[in-house]
This record gives structure tokens, C-alpha cells and sequence, in this order.
């Protein structure tokens, strides 16, 4: 687990800013002063990326990207669009698809890998196998899912492509990557989870959440979303509630996790304060946290 007593392995999503966004702040200034906070990590979520997309089509704007990689040589970023991959086949080569791998590699100025993270927000299933009674028209597959991805991660050479699970049951996404992650070869390796204790709770997996953890590789995770929810709320800050961070966090460290953690707390009008009683929550639970597996 990265050291984030001092703060080295965290991060944010850029939707937390979103009120800021929308009532006209940069999303350079709003870096910046998480810069000075003292976060390393930043996911840069389509649709709130500011200045640094097309307001009416989220497509993101790559040179204004890389500027910013430039400007920010201290924080690792990625790129988080919404892709449909378990429902439908993705082009590589489309025009949107092929924004979003431009600007994902745009992000990745000096040792940084390039990284997209994809979350599906249309379906609601993941795939099984091709089932042989399907004839002409076969249902869309697991393998179906795998090959975009496999494709998409072609297109980032040393880059990381990650899918965070959403509104799909677990079973079925735990399912696809024990299928990537079987194979030996380096872009089997190179696709990963987003993973986001939190989300459990859009299906019925939530109940199971800490043994979901538990029994989940670490190398598998790209990173890890901090947020907190009380019912069908997403709260302003990591507190108590539904998700027992404190379960999660030792789940994690026993698993040897070391990647970064990112808050991605619910917009507010006071985001920083927010962020900041969040940090302090986090870092009362992590001191009872043993350190990470070797």
C-alpha cells in the first residue's frame, strides 16, 4: 500500500470539482491547488474536465492535455471515459474512441504510462460465453468484451487500460478478469480493475463487499475510489457509513495492495474542506491499518 500517512498515494477524480467546474473555475487552477494539497494523482472524469473538453460533445481536447501534463510533471493523470464495452463491440479506430486514446496518451509526458479508464454506464450485465444455440445472430460475448479491450490496450503501447464496474453484478465482472488475467502474456498483465468498494451497492453485491475485497488479487487493481454512501446517497466526505473503510483498508493491506487511493466524494460548494476532513478521517483508520504484504 502506498504511503498515504504523508500523503504520497492519493488522489482525486476531477468530478469532485464539479461545481466548481460548472461555475466557471479552470481545471488548471483547481490542479493546482490540489497540487499544494499535496495529491499526486488525479483522474480526469469525461465531462468534467473544464477548458480541457468540447462542453457540448465531452470530447477531450488533447493539446490542452498535454499542456497540462507538461505544467503538472508532479501528478500522475488518467483519462476516465464512459465506453459501453459489455454490450457493445468497440472500434479503436472510431473517431470518439480514437479522441479518447489521443488524450489519454497526451497525459502520459515524461515516465507516465498512458491510462484510460473505462466505466460502462449502459449495461447491466457482463457477459458470459457465446452460447452455440445462437445461430446467425449470437448474443454479444465475453470474448467479445476482451477483444475491445485487448484492442484498446494495443493502442497504448506500455500503457494501462482499467475498468471500473458500476452498475454490473460482481459475479459476472470477477468472472471476465479471472478470464484476462489468466493469460501470461504482457497485455494480459496490462488490463486492470478500477476498483470502487462503494459501486458494490449499485447492484446487490454491496452486503458482500468485504469479502469481495478480500478475496480480490491486488495486482489486478489499477487503483482504488475512497467514497462513502448512507442508503442511495454518495456523501461530501469519507466518513462512517455503508462501505467499513476500516475492513477495506486492512483487506487491501493484507492483499499487499500499493497503488494509489482516489476520493471521489460527492461535488459540494465546499469541496476543499470536504477533501480535507476526508483525509483526516483516512488517516485515523489507516494507523490502526497494518503495513501492506510483501
Amino acid at each position: 500500500m502506498c504511503d498515504n500517512r504523508n500523503g504520497n498515494g492519493l488522489g482525486l477524480v476531477s468530478n469532485c470539482w464539479k461545481q466548481q467546474l460548472d461555475a466557471g473555475a479552470t481545471l488548471v487552477s483547481l490542479i493546482g491547488q490540489a497540487v499544494d494539497d499535496g495529491f499526486r494523482f488525479v483522474e480526469l472524469r469525461q465531462g468534467c474536465l473544464g477548458e480541457c473538453e468540447d462542453a457540448e460533445t465531452r470530447v477531450p481536447d488533447a493539446d490542452a492535455l498535454a499542456s497540462l501534463a507538461r505544467n503538472f510533471s508532479q501528478v500522475t493523470f488518467d483519462l476516465a471515459v464512459e465506453l459501453p464495452v459489455f454490450s457493445q463491440p468497440i472500434d479503436a479506430s472510431s473517431k470518439p474512441v480514437g479522441a479518447y486514446l489521443l488524450a489519454a496518451r497526451s497525459l502520459s509526458a515524461g515516465n507516465r504510462p498512458a491510462h484510460l479508464r473505462i466505466v460502462d454506464l449502459v449495461s447491466r450485465e457482463v457477459p458470459g460465453r457465446r452460447s452455440a444455440s445462437c445461430g446467425e445472430s449470437p448474443d454479444f460475448s465475453r470474448e467479445d468484451t476482451i477483444q475491445s479491450l485487448h484492442k484498446l490496450n494495443n493502442e497504448l503501447p506500455s500503457g494501462i487500460v482499467s475498468v471500473e464496474h458500476s452498475f454490473q453484478p460482481w459475479s459476472g465482472f470477477r468472472k471476465l478478469f479471472d478470464v484476462v488475467r489468466s493469460g501470461n502474456d504482457e497485455l494480459s498483465r496490462a488490463l486492470q480493475i478500477c476498483y470502487d468498494p462503494c459501486n458494490l451497492w449499485l447492484t446487490t453485491d454491496g452486503e458482500h463487499a468485504n469479502d469481495i475485497t478480500e478475496a480480490l488479487p491486488a495486482e489486478w487493481l489499477s487503483m482504488v475510489h475512497l467514497k462513502q454512501r448512507v442508503g442511495n446517497e454518495v456523501l461530501t466526505t469519507l466518513k462512517s457509513g455503508d462501505v467499513d473503510w476500516r475492513r477495506q483498508l486492512v483487506s487491501l493491506s493484507r492483499a499487499g495492495y500499493r497503488g494509489p487511493f482516489y476520493f471521489e466524494i460527492a461535488p459540494s460548494d465546499n469541496v476543499w474542506q470536504c477533501l480535507a476532513d476526508s483525509r483526516r478521517y483516512l488517516a485515523e483508520l489507516l494507523e490502526a491499518v497494518p503495513p501492506a504484504s510483501h
